[in-house]
């Protein structure tokens, strides 16, 4: 019989069940202890915790998927695996937000410390007339892979405030090949497109041969529609030669390596520039040093260890023991736990499905409880100072000021503040086309500006329909405040989103004088997930893309935004899924404003 229960205990039995989540052999001999551990712990401590032990015994894996349901808020961000520390003398400093600088320039500045390495896009000689596999939903169509790489040279450094460098090479038929050799085969990260000349294949194949001699050094490559089968290597482990111990002993190094290397070729796998520098962060934060775009995770792992893993169970179960029990007990909420496990969770869209499939209020609970209020997994994030954005400078012949900025946000909306030329709908703006891979997808995308009850602040309410899991079409929506930014034409956005929060800053890149068109660019981060982003939106008064679009691609370009990375937006009102939704709840969070300023009127 167990007398007490002190901390240490706690965690010696989480530990035992972190170093063992597969062996359903070991976890069957803990169920007996466990029944006569929750006594000692709904004693030692609080009922709850004792709750959830007892649940634990009839059904182990629960207590597993306690862990799952914190991927809830992967719609915030690409889950990165936490790397341990190899190469403790490299630091980096992360970015510290300062509206004034993205307002005061749009060169970029180096804002870091130390370089992490440098990633290299080997390219063919005729790069400028191959055409890439990025942009396949684009109204632009598809880059030359030439303009890709170059792109992601650019964004390689905003998304790593600028710790990694990235370089392309070129294969010429008349360059010095020895230097060019040289510096493939230094080069943290490697990846090749298109080398299908059998020449420049032989040489390529050379390369990797030669940095797989290196392995110890823990380097990366990669090779994409290239002529002869190239095997790829992500830091110890070689998909070509993998070692028994990365299938068999998951704790290994050789493991970590597979893990990272699979985790990397699903984002490739999606052909998106974000997709391709978000894999190549995670590379860089696991094998060369911290990158905050990256280095937090929410997810159980290998990678973190069996002790820290430990803490963050143990701090769940006695921080929020009674939100875990309510949404266990409850069939939809563990019927999210169930649909997240069935899922690749580093899939933000298909998550972010999943929950506005089972949306609720035990999981937002959930999420607040663990995530926002005691930030269990020590996460923390900024929005990105990268890359400099400038708002528009004048609207309709005169300088731009931010009272004519914020009528501008109400832009088509029926509303008393709304500029002459509105069409008085009930929308303010239509999305016709984003840039954001996990945000900006969504059909029906509806934007409703108006101004709070006092003071200068504003509300901005997204309305967007999602395809459901189980095939149903649902309304989604949310409630932003909206604060001036340090100049005219920049805003500070804010909202509570499934129990986080979300703290954003926008910028009016363009708008036309008739407002046929807007183009806004936004920074965000969600600290209590470590989450940062970037994205961009082109919206009309219906939706539908503008038939002139040169200028708009150029304001795009001179926000960061290529027009090849533009995702298209479904706006039909005809299409079986707008039909099946029904009619978009716009006025939901309006109305209660509405209804407030009466009152305030007859007061």
């Amino acid at each position: 019989m167990v007398h007490e229960c002190n901390e240490s205990c706690v965690l010696y039995v989480l530990c035992a069940c972190t170093i063992y989540p597969s062996c359903f052999a070991f976890t069957n001999q803990l169920i007996g202890f466990f029944s006569v551990l929750s006594s000692a712990i709904s004693n030692h401590y609080d009922h709850t915790v004792g709750q959830i032990i007892t649940m634990l015994s009839a059904n182990i894996t629960a207590f597993f998927l306690v862990s799952f349901l914190t991927r809830v808020v992967t719609v915030f961000s690409f889950s990165a695996l936490t790397r341990p520390r190899i190469y403790d003398g490299i630091q980096h400093r992360s970015g510290t937000a300062t509206p004034k600088l993205w307002a005061e320039s749009s060169d970029d500045v180096n804002i870091s410390t130390k370089s992490l390495g440098k990633v290299i896009f080997l390219l063919p000689n005729d790069c400028a007339n191959i055409e890439s596999r990025f942009g396949n939903r684009s109204p632009y169509g598809n880059p030359s892979i030439l303009m890709a790489a170059e792109h992601m040279c650019r964004k390689m450094k905003w998304f790593s405030d600028d710790t990694i460098d990235a370089q392309i090479m070129i294969m010429e038929n008349d360059q010095d090949m020895k230097t060019l050799e040289d510096n493939l085969i230094a080069a943290d990260a490697l990846l090749a497109f298109n080398i299908e000349n059998e020449h420049q294949s032989s040489f390529l194949q050379r390369i990797f041969e030669t940095r797989r001699m290196n392995m110890d050094k823990n380097l990366c490559h990669f090779a994409f529609d290239c002529g002869s089968e190239l095997y790829p290597v992500c830091g110890p482990f070689d998909s070509a030669s993998p070692s028994l111990s990365s299938s068999l002993v998951p704790w290994s190094f050789d493991a970590t390596g597979k893990r990272i290397e699979e985790q990397m070729i699903t984002l490739f796998n999606r052909w998106t520039s974000d997709d391709f520098v978000v894999a190549l962060l995670v590379y860089f934060n696991q094998f060369r040093g911290e990158v905050g775009w990256v280095k937090h995770s929410i997810d159980a792992t290998w990678e973190k260890g069996v002790v820290q893993n430990a803490k963050e169970f143990y701090g769940m179960a006695t921080k929020c023991g009674p939100c875990i029990v309510k949404c266990l007990q409850d069939e939809n909420c563990k019927a999210c736990l169930d649909a997240l496990t069935a899922i690749d969770t580093r899939d933000q869209v298909a998550s972010y499905r999943t929950i506005v499939s089972y949306e609720s209020e035990l999981l937002k609970d959930f999420t607040l409880c663990i995530l926002q209020k005691n930030n269990i997994f020590g996460c923390s994030s900024t929005i990105p100072e990268l890359p400099k954005v400038k708002p528009m400078q004048t609207f309709r012949g005169s300088l731009l000021t931010q009272e004519v900025a914020r009528r501008i946000l109400i832009g088509h909306l029926n509303d008393e503040f709304a500029l002459e030329g509105g069409q008085n709908i009930d929308t303010s703006w239509k999305v016709a086309a984003g840039a954001n891979v996990a945000y900006d997808q969504f059909p029906s995308q509806n934007q409703i500006f108006y101004k709070a009850a006092s003071g200068k602040d504003m509300w901005y309410d997204p309305v967007f329909r999602v395809e459901t899991i189980d095939g149903r079409h649902v309304w989604c929506k949310r409630h932003y405040r909206v604060r001036d930014g340090p100049v005219p034409g920049t805003f500070f956005f804010s909202v509570l989103d499934n129990g986080v929060t979300s703290s954003e800053f926008w910028t009016i890149v363009d708008c036309a004088d008739d407002l046929s068109h807007i183009v806004f660019h936004y920074a965000g981060a969600a600290s209590a997930v470590g989450q940062r982003y970037l994205g961009g939106l082109l919206c009309t008064a219906d939706g539908s893309l503008p038939t002139d679009r040169d200028h708009i691609y150029e304001k795009l370009r001179s926000a960061g935004i290529e027009p090849w990375e533009l995702f298209v937006v479904d706006n039909s009102v005809d299409s079986i899924g707008a039909k099946q939704a029904g009619p978009p709840p716009l006025r939901y969070f309006r109305e209660q404003l509405q209804r407030k300023r009466s009152v305030d009127k007859i007061s």
